[in-house]
């Protein structure tokens, strides 16, 4: 059932706002290959989606490629001791925590598949993968949608903070929509051919202009937005295209 005060959202809705994100943020795309997050195979971007947690995005693959680095494959990295992984961690947030599960999830595919890989999800159904991902110890729907996305080429919405923040504020998901419960309720809404243009377009909103203070001046998508708090009026959407097309705005 809908939120009493959820907006009904309309496919035309939706398809104007992903247009208007992708001229907004036209570099997203590229950065996002440049990354290495299309390239990786479905294990090495579940260990990105674990270390992304609670922590930017520059800061993961700083840890991600020091892991790389110091461990010669990740049979490597199951049997080293948790203290020497958690030290390659040092740039993310709750690196102990999160060394001591990503040990756990080689460990049990390797007693599971003879070795540490998720390749063999490739032919699996789609929620059969969630179900699996989220299996493990520390890895939620938003870190099970990433695999499915990047790495599987499935149509699912990860739902961060920024994508949740956007969403929100635009009326997609109701106040009182939880960020688990929205992956089903955005899953439900966005034709499965928007979801990775649309999702990079939200995510790159969220961190760039409809932040916690939403830089409302810049925002191509503000006729759409529902948020009572705006900090400008309307700015022309040509204008607010050109100002944030028009330079690339730092890396998280």
């Amino acid at each position: 059932m809908r939120e009493r005060d959820e907006k009904r959202v309309t496919h035309a809705e939706i398809h104007q706002v992903a247009g208007l994100l992708a001229r907004a943020y036209p570099y997203i795309e590229a950065r996002k290959r440049a990354e290495g997050v299309f390239a990786d195979p479905p294990l090495d971007s579940l260990v990105r989606a674990i270390l992304s947690q609670h922590t930017s995005d520059s800061n993961r693959d700083r840890a991600f490629a020091a892991l790389r680095a110091r461990f010669r494959d990740w049979n490597t990295v199951a049997d080293a001791p948790v203290q020497e992984v958690a030290a390659a961690l040092y740039p993310v947030n709750f690196a102990a925590t999160k060394a001591a599960r990503l040990q756990e999830i080689l460990r049990r595919l390797r007693d599971e598949q003879g070795g540490p890989t998720l390749d063999f999800l490739r032919d699996w159904p789609t929620e059969r993968i969630r179900e699996y991902l989220t299996d493990f110890n520390g890895v939620g729907p938003k870190s099970a949608a990433i695999v499915c996305l990047f790495a599987l080429g499935r149509p699912v919405v990860p739902v961060d903070t920024h994508v949740y923040r956007v969403t929100r504020r635009l009326g997609w998901i109701g106040p009182r929509v939880s960020a688990e419960r929205a992956h089903a309720v955005l899953g439900a809404v966005i034709p499965p051919s928007l979801v990775l243009p649309l999702h990079m377009g939200l995510w790159e909103h969220g961190r760039v202009t409809c932040r916690p203070r939403p830089r409302c001046a810049q925002c191509a998508v503000y006729r759409c937005c529902t948020y009572e708090k705006k900090t400008a009026p309307e700015p022309p959407v040509e204008t607010a295209i050109a100002i944030t097309a028009g330079r690339e705005a730092p890396a998280a």
